[in-house]
């Protein structure tokens, strides 16, 4: 059998370094700079990204259909122009109905 001396000061000095060097590896590791707790924050910032990257995608698709329908489709010109801009056709009459009295319209 081997019997265990007591380490040396040396030996000793030596462990108690190794350890403290593995301590501080793993603080970097975990919550220094570029560490871990960076790399969760890096992972949410990235999906916050995507997120707003592809409702950016979606206004644009349906920004280029509106566009192509205001190229092409007189149909929804008109409409547009009757519901933004309060127009209308030709040959139409409007009839504005109020149902106030003669002395609420002069105000």
């Amino acid at each position: 059998m081997q019997s265990f001396d007591k380490p040396s000061p040396g030996q000793h000095l030596a462990l108690v370094c190794g350890v403290m060097v593995i301590v501080f590896v793993f603080f970097l590791i975990f919550i220094g700079d570029k560490g871990i707790s960076d790399l969760q924050i890096m992972k949410n910032e990235r999906q916050t990204l995507l997120t707003a990257n592809a409702e950016l995608k979606r206004k644009n698709l349906d920004m280029y259909h509106e566009i192509e329908r205001l190229k092409h489709d007189p149909a929804y010109i008109e409409s547009i122009a009757r519901q933004e801009l309060g127009l209308i056709g030709k040959n139409e009459i409007v009839i504005n109905m109020n149902n106030g009295s003669p002395e609420t319209e002069k105000k």
